[in-house]
């Protein structure tokens, strides 16, 4: 299988003071360099030559291997970049976590040293900081004439990608994009729909009935009233990723709490103060005093939420398609007569669907202005994206590097196991002779992370759903042939709903009064929700919550989101 790197890392090293006014008092606005510097030389085999020097900054994990001998300064990867391309990366400084990371950038723009070259960076704050510190590269020219046509498609196809990047009409940093592969389905206690002879549920109406069955007709035959309809999470949001409420709203509007959406006008408002929400509270607030949802959601994570499915206490639960086989898998293991299975959302009342959008971009790479090897730059990335456009070409169609991430054996990959797949002990990876080394970490000018292209998996989860006999076609199609139908049905669920994805429009930094007033309007907004669906505060007090909002900087805070989002078009 494919091996992918997505890891975050965060512990706190220092706090920076100031910087905000620093930033301000820099230039102002974003003055950034445009035209790309002319093309550095190549030689006639695409190799740079003489050879480039790309200086980067980056967090590396601590649990990252490496061979004897190997360091991110010298190891195979950074051997095959010079020995192929012509590319020297040199590491301006390392860290081990986010914090520190963000923290060692603002030191930078702080004490005016230069920035690295090219450095990853998801913090939409710091983005905003760097951009408004004029020390950024304007990347638009260098897309137009050195970006392959197969980049700029991906690019043409998904432009909202780069809208965390954009000021006054230019393009600050290119997207990661992610392989969106999340979204909510429905998992649902087959079994016991079986027993009290309920078919699926097509809407919320159908909910209704098997939300009560499942809470009052013991559906697990042990003669107690140990059962409820819902495993849901509600210490965070009520909308999270799992063991969500999201199609909740989703049934009732095209607008969700904590995410900003379109009007009829095509302004932007926050979902949460918008009518559709007061009835989807109605819906839970009903369901909750009824019994049917856990009463404890309010102090479950997800992850705890979930386990009241996976225990045999609920006979539903929303989340991704990847819930299975963990921890899905342990409810079978807590009883072997259990049969779960994927089901798509319900429609409302008017027959609508929804549920959270996936992110598509969370990150992306920055340029110091003065950087001069935007060919040089694009020309790697470009090489390592090639897998995801299945390009059998790519030196990276089966993995980063032989020895590494994979063995080749008998003319065939080996990614994990390797002792067990016949594989020589002078060839593991790593002494134990099962775990790869993800060699992928080390490609510090894309940030040692994955590139994606989004909805990569969708074609093959398809493929193998109506197909499970058909013969992959790719390394990714490879990773998903082997999983047993129950998984390969839900991912097809997921896919067929992708259509229902409700965006989250809003994609800049936190406006200048978000920094101040969002955490308390969002402690605001949990509470209130909170109480209304335990049935503490009244329905309509989702009505003096929308007054408190507006009135305690929501109002501004939309005119400024408005603000960014017209700037995009500038």
């Amino acid at each position: 299988m494919v091996k992918r790197l997505q890891k975050r890392w965060a512990i706190p090293l220092i706090a920076v003071l100031g910087l905000g006014s620093i930033v301000a008092c820099s230039n102002g606005s974003p003055s950034g360099g445009q035209k790309p510097a002319a093309e550095s030389p190549k030689s006639s085999n695409g190799k740079f030559d003489p050879p480039v020097t790309i200086t980067t900054g980056r967090v590396l994990s601590p649990t990252v291997k490496f061979k004897p001998g190997e360091t991110i300064e010298d190891n195979v990867h950074t051997r095959w970049m010079k020995d192929n391309m012509g590319i020297i990366v040199k590491h301006q400084f390392v860290v081990n976590n986010d914090n520190d990371f963000d923290v060692k950038m603002r030191l930078l723009l702080a004490s005016n040293d230069p920035l690295p070259d090219a450095f990853q960076l998801s913090n939409t704050t710091l983005i905003d900081e760097m951009i408004q510190s004029g020390k950024l590269l304007a990347v638009d020219d260098a897309i137009e004439k050195y970006a392959p046509q197969r980049i700029k498609d991906l690019y043409a196809k998904y432009p909202d990608g780069f809208n965390m990047f954009k000021r006054s009409g230019k393009t600050y940093g290119i997207p990661f994009y992610e392989s969106l592969t999340g979204g909510t389905i429905m998992w649902v206690r087959q079994d016991w729909l079986e027993k009290l002879n309920l078919p699926q549920p097509k809407t919320i109406g159908d909910m209704d009935k098997i939300l009560d069955a499942f809470t009052n007709q013991d559906p697990d035959g042990n003669g107690k009233k140990d059962t409820f309809g819902l495993a849901l999470s509600m210490k965070d949001r009520v909308n999270g990723s799992r063991a969500t409420a999201d199609w909740v709203f989703g049934a009732y509007g095209s607008f969700i709490p904590f995410q900003w959406g379109k009007d009829k006008d095509g302004k932007l408002v926050y979902g949460s103060i918008q009518p559709s929400v007061k009835q989807a509270l109605g819906k839970l607030r009903e369901w909750m005093q009824k019994g049917y949802i856990d009463p404890e959601a309010g102090l479950k994570d997800a992850n705890k939420a979930a386990e009241a499915f996976v225990n045999g206490s609920a006979g539903l639960v929303a989340g991704e398609y990847f819930m299975y086989p963990v921890p899905l898998l342990d409810t079978q293991k807590n009883n072997p007569k259990a049969n779960f299975q994927p089901i798509p959302l319900p429609a409302g009342p008017d027959g609508q669907i929804g549920r959270n959008e996936t992110a598509m971009v969370k990150r992306g790479m920055l340029f110091n202005k003065d950087f001069k090897h935007m060919d040089a730059w694009f020309a790697y990335y470009n090489t390592m994206f090639g897998y995801q456009f299945f390009d059998k070409d790519s030196p990276f169609y089966t993995g980063t590097h032989d020895g590494y991430d994979y063995v080749m054996q008998d003319g065939k990959p080996v990614y994990y196991d390797f002792e067990k797949n016949g594989v020589p002990k002078d060839k593991w990876p790593l002494p134990d002779g099962k775990t790869p080394i993800e060699a992928k970490a080390y490609a510090s000018l894309i940030g040692g992370t994955n590139l994606n292209r989004p909805y990569s998996y969708d074609e093959g989860i398809m493929k193998f759903a109506n197909d499970p006999k058909a013969a992959p076609a790719n390394p990714i199609e490879d990773s998903i042939k082997d999983r047993v139908p129950v998984h390969q049905f839900a991912g097809k669920v997921r896919v067929e709903q992708n259509k229902y994805d409700i965006k989250d429009v809003f994609k800049g930094a936190p406006t200048k009064t978000m920094r101040t007033k969002k955490e308390l309007l969002e402690k605001m907004e949990k509470e209130t929700f909170s109480q209304i669906i335990y049935g503490k505060l009244p329905l309509d007090a989702f009505d003096k919550f929308v007054s408190d909002w507006k009135s305690n900087g929501g109002d501004q805070i939309t005119q400024e989101v408005n603000e960014w989002y017209q700037s995009l078009r500038k």
